[in-house]
């Protein structure tokens, strides 16, 4: 039974990097452009140093009670892009509820809304997706709960 259970978590750790071919450590982060809420074009540029994304909304919910508290130039100034896909919201809730709402918060945000975009990228519900970049090319990528977003601003 051991070696079974050895042989499986080896076949594992051996195939999944054929299984998740995003993003990865020494790979060019992309040259995103998305719009925000208020319908803004922004681009992930060289300059960053920080790209945090959010696939479900245990994650933004945690980030947005941490940045709603901060001054409005804060990912600016912390040279950094916080995306969040909502490519699962139906386009209807989006346009009445969602949006709406997201235009009250007193920072900008990049909005995914290509179904496709979360293959590219890991993630694990509840978690926050962390790529720190130095001159545009990954130099680590973490996922992490998001209920203390303030230590990823340490660095």
């Amino acid at each position: 039974m051991k070696l079974i259970r050895f042989l499986a978590l080896l076949s594992l750790s051996l195939f999944s990097p054929l299984i998740y071919a995003g993003v990865a450590v020494g790979d060019p982060f992309p040259r995103l452009t998305l719009e925000d809420q208020f319908g803004n074009e922004h681009t992930v540029s060289v300059e960053d140093r920080l790209i945090i994304m959010a696939f479900d909304m245990d994650a933004s919910d945690s980030l947005h009670d941490f940045l709603s508290q901060q001054e409005k130039d804060f990912l600016e100034n912390n040279r950094t892009r916080y995306i969040a896909d909502i490519s699962g919201m139906p386009w209807l809730i989006s346009k009445l509820f969602a949006l709406p709402k997201m235009r009250d918060y007193n920072y900008a945000f990049m909005l995914n809304r290509d179904e496709d975009f979360k293959a590219e990228f890991e993630s694990q519900e509840g978690r926050l997706t962390i790529y720190r970049l130095k001159q545009g090319v990954v130099e680590s990528v973490e996922l992490i709960d998001g209920s203390k977003p303030a230590r990823l601003f340490d660095n």
